[in-house]
């Protein structure tokens, strides 16, 4: 998986928010959303940053994470 992936799951996991909430929150489909954070299909990057704002999330957040995996 992903260290993007691996961020935003951790995210959703962390706030204890489910793939329906965050989808009617992003605009991005239950199938989609399920698929991308399953790491069986990749985000596009307007995703992405739906995704950021609605988890509030940072590229600080991804360096960090991308820090850690090194």
């Amino acid at each position: 998986m992903s260290t993007i992936v691996e961020v935003i799951s951790k995210r959703v996991e962390d706030r204890g928010t489910t793939i329906t909430h965050l989808s009617n929150k992003t605009g991005i489909s239950n199938d989609l959303l399920g698929r991308s954070l399953n790491g069986k299909r990749k985000l596009k990057a307007d995703e992405l940053v739906k995704l950021c704002i609605a988890l509030d999330l940072s590229l600080d957040d991804f360096k960090e994470a991308a820090r850690e995996g090194a």
